[in-house]
């Protein structure tokens, strides 16, 4: 097995892997969901993308600090590593997706007719309150890509930056943007994205999302097998 091969296997590996444990959660949570108003006769709303948007944030930071070095000390490239991981990464973004929107058609069908009266919250719900698939769909999809692309973006920066120079960033960043908030008129800006398309404003959500991966591409290309101590 080749350098591309092993590492195209090992993060498919990974990726696998948190699939099927955030997977078997979300299952878990519907499971009880379901039980509570069958049994008890209640109608109540919950939520379980939760647990499916976690999974995919923690294979970006886990696959990123784990898999980075061993990848390279199979031989692969930094750039090599990164077009897989990205390949991964959507894969990720679009399995995690199909898995929850099937659990979102059973429970909705179940509600339908009659047999059950326990909801689960979708961001689609903000476009439409009518459940609608392709919407609904397709906005989980754009939030779960800005999920990753901000999850990888922010692992990027830990490893490039080290954790006092992060830290450091992330206060700055902090800063500015509640000056922002403060001194600026954001009534006019709440209204403006209040009146846009509510999947225009997802789609755009996930394609910044898009953008923060692809600049993680030159961060990473010269990259240290290690990320930076506190110190450094």
């Amino acid at each position: 097995m080749n350098a591309v091969k092993g590492t195209n296997r090992l993060i498919l590996d990974d990726m696998r892997l948190y699939l099927i444990i955030f997977t078997s959660i979300a299952l878990g949570l519907t499971v009880v969901y379901t039980a509570i108003g069958l049994l008890f006769d209640v109608s109540y709303s919950s939520q379980l993308f939760g647990p499916m948007y976690g999974g995919i944030c923690t294979f970006a930071v886990a696959g990123l600090i784990t898999i980075y070095p061993i990848a390279i000390g199979m031989g692969s490239t930094r750039i090599q590593f990164m077009k897989s991981f990205y390949m991964m990464g959507l894969c990720m973004v679009a399995g995690t997706m199909v898995i929850l929107h099937l659990i979102y058609l059973v429970v909705h069908w179940l509600n339908v007719g009659g047999w059950l009266q326990v909801t689960l919250y979708q961001p689609g719900m903000l476009y439409s309150s009518k459940y609608l698939v392709l919407p609904y769909f397709w906005i989980d999809l754009m939030l779960g890509l800005w999920v990753l692309g901000l999850s990888v973006f922010l692992t990027v920066c830990w490893i490039r930056l080290g954790m006092r120079n992060f830290l450091i960033m992330l206060f700055g960043l902090g800063l500015v943007l509640s000056l922002v908030i403060a001194f600026a008129d954001m009534g006019q800006l709440t209204l403006w994205i209040a009146r846009l398309n509510r999947v225009v404003s997802f789609t755009v959500l996930g394609l910044i999302g898009g953008v923060l991966l692809l600049f993680t591409y030159p961060m990473m290309k010269h990259a240290p097998l290690v990320r930076k101590g506190s110190k450094d």
